[in-house]
């Protein structure tokens, strides 16, 4: 009887921090799809950029993409993310460096990044558009 009660403490320690390891996994491609995403703005691979970005909302559209081919982004910061318990996201905030070709003027904007993840594919998705950049 006394083993069987280590046997079921020793089994929820390990489902516990199985968990955990299992969180810990699904942080870390986050992590990598974030980069993924900032990367490709950077070395100008907007369609694999956009590829990162699906809508929780199936009637919501991206906006083209055509315009950003005339500004560079030279530098992408992830400030900070909190992850929201209601609906199961991750909010993030990126601070992005970029010119504008024809001026050469250098600009900054912040992005609002809502990345969500889906059970069915197991990946994470940006719930966001594009930055805002200022193309004139």
């Amino acid at each position: 009887m006394k083993n069987i009660k280590w046997v079921c403490v020793g089994l929820i320690l390990m489902l516990s921090a199985c968990a955990h390891i299992t969180e810990q996994k699904k942080l870390e491609h986050l992590d990598a799809k974030q980069k993924l995403f900032m990367k490709a703005l950077r070395w100008k691979s907007y369609e694999t950029a956009a590829s990162v970005i699906r809508y929780r909302n199936p009637a919501r559209k991206l906006a083209p993409i055509d315009g950003l081919n005339k500004i560079t982004v030279t530098s992408y910061d992830l400030i900070g993310s909190v992850p929201n318990a209601e609906d199961d996201t991750i909010i993030a905030q990126a601070l992005f460096g970029y010119i504008q070709n024809e001026t050469g003027r250098v600009y900054q904007v912040k992005h609002t990044q809502v990345w969500w993840f889906d059970e069915e594919s197991k990946q994470w998705f940006l719930d966001s558009d594009m930055p805002d950049f200022r193309i004139d």
